[in-house]
């Protein structure tokens, strides 16, 4: 815990308009990694206890940093080393150097021999933006900058790019994809069979609940079993920490039991999806290849769609990633009659109408056939 102590003890210094921005970036970084933790019972609780009850992910926090960190390049290469000599046009000024590229985010760009450089898409733009309105409004909180962050962000916000407005994309017909790995494609060694039940365990998982990817490989056994029987409902802490419920069904079920079956029934705190790879083996699954295990059986089963002369449907699946499985949730919902409200519980959004948004062109349809079938006709014409 010593390097966590560290983290307590920078995160306890002050900022002043003198302070470099490099060391106020270290002091809020520190902050945002001991937000929701108390150093006085650091021997006490278990490395996974200290990760729920840490307000940000550690994820989330990685990404502030190489958003602080390209700032503080351009603030020092700009000549502005100290919080006190931050003006609200330097924001601007950074704003629209981050649209234009026009210099070197990173060694690999400037290590390209042409000098050419690509143009950040709309959303990394904001990405890199949007951390350092915290930072300074930490700085803020403490009088270190000459301006209020709250007259700053409009400023900031009339040089960004438009987003787009998110939608979520029709999704193909996942019920032939889930059951991939169900069955054996031939004779099975016990790693082969381990790996094949863990593949199937996780399609149903995620086809089952709309799971979020990264939230189905954190599960340790104990979240999804107890006294070897898996449970229907599965607490999760999903994106932004905010807690949800992962509905478990039969199907999702009975691959689960036969999958933790085949594992002997491992503790309570061994992950739920493990590695089972000679170099690697026993560690969680990592997201790279929860992901490979998605599209390598969509690719798998385009290519036997082509076969049966199902081009259209086999493009389709060509495009499936573990997220396709949560639009095929809430897509299939919607479709049945669930309400925006009870699908946006089903899929832990923030609020309904982030449901709303994603989902609006299905409601725009949903409405026209609603329209179509009740709307009164003209009484026909008399003769």
């Amino acid at each position: 815990m010593d390097e966590e102590q560290a983290t307590f003890n920078l995160s306890d210094q002050p900022l002043t308009p003198t302070t470099s921005i490099r060391e106020a970036g270290a002091i809020w970084l520190a902050r945002l990694a001991s937000a929701g933790l108390d150093d006085d019972d650091d021997d006490e609780l278990d490395e996974r206890t200290r990760e729920r009850q840490r307000h940000h992910a550690r994820p989330t926090i990685a990404s502030y940093e190489t958003a602080l960190r390209i700032f503080v390049r351009w603030a020092e290469r700009n000549g502005r080393e100290c919080l006190g000599d931050l003006q609200v046009a330097d924001l601007v000024a950074y704003a629209r150097a981050l649209r234009k590229r026009s210099y070197d985010l990173s060694q690999r760009a400037a290590a390209q021999a042409d000098n050419r450089r690509e143009r950040l898409s709309e959303r990394t733009v904001h990405a890199y933006v949007r951390p350092l309105f915290g930072f300074l409004a930490l700085a803020d909180s403490q009088g270190a900058i000459s301006f209020r962050v709250a007259a700053a962000r409009p400023e900031v916000s009339r040089v960004l790019p438009r987003l787009p407005d998110p939608v979520a994309p029709t999704p193909p017909d996942l019920r032939r994809l889930v059951r991939f790995y169900d069955k054996p494609q031939g004779e099975e060694r016990e790693r082969q069979m381990l790996t094949r039940l863990r593949n199937a365990a996780l399609l149903h998982l995620l086809f089952s609940s709309g799971a979020r990817i990264s939230e189905a490989l954190g599960l340790d056994v104990g979240d999804v079993a107890r006294d070897r029987r898996i449970l229907p409902r599965v607490i999760v802490r999903g994106k932004g920490r905010r807690e949800g419920t992962l509905f478990i069904r039969r199907h999702a079920e009975q691959a689960l039991q036969r999958y933790l079956s085949a594992r002997n029934w491992p503790p309570a705190r061994e992950p739920l999806f493990i590695a089972f790879d000679p170099r690697t083996g026993g560690g969680r699954l990592s997201r790279i290849s929860g992901w490979r295990i998605v599209t390598g059986a969509a690719n798998a089963l385009a290519d036997r769609l082509v076969w049966e002369g199902k081009a259209d449907e086999a493009e389709l699946l060509r495009q499936v990633t573990p997220h396709t499985f949560r639009h095929f949730v809430g897509y299939h919902l919607l479709n049945e009659g669930v309400s925006l409200a009870e699908v946006s519980q089903i899929l832990r959004h923030r609020s309904v109408e982030v449901t709303r948004s994603f989902y609006a062109s299905y409601a725009d349809v949903q409405l026209q056939e609603v329209h179509d079938q009740f709307s009164a006709d003209p009484w026909p014409d008399e003769e």
